[in-house]
């Protein structure tokens, strides 16, 4: 497998491959977190996911509180999406705690109201 890394700003292109051993091997990184990227890509990726949701009065912004599994991206946002509002948000309000049971919470980063 082929990708780039992301986890700074040099964008290395990593080649991904398991050995004989069934060993994660990655290539093409220059630095220690892109050998670790590569190999969670390899072997179960992970992303942060952030959006937005409309209130009453405006949108909320909203972020995991930690990386959960990329095959769970679409329930999550699902989750998201079908909460039921309360009244009002401010930054640091957990909006869905352990979101899909994966230890993160949704958490509220910003509240614009109109």
């Amino acid at each position: 497998m082929d990708i780039i890394c992301i986890r700074c700003p040099i964008g290395c292109h990593l080649h991904i491959e398991k050995d004989k051993n069934n060993n994660v091997v990655v290539t093409g990184n220059s630095c220690p977190r892109g050998a670790e990227y590569g190999k969670q890509e390899m072997i179960a990726p992970m992303r942060t996911i952030t959006t937005i949701k409309a209130t009453k009065k405006g949108t909320i912004s909203l972020r995991t509180s930690k990386d959960v599994p990329k095959k769970l991206y679409f329930e999550i946002l699902k989750t998201i999406k079908d909460e039921p509002l309360k009244n009002s948000y401010k930054p640091n309000d957990i909006f869905i705690k352990n979101i899909c049971n994966t230890d993160a919470d949704i958490t509220v980063t910003n509240v614009n109201e109109n």
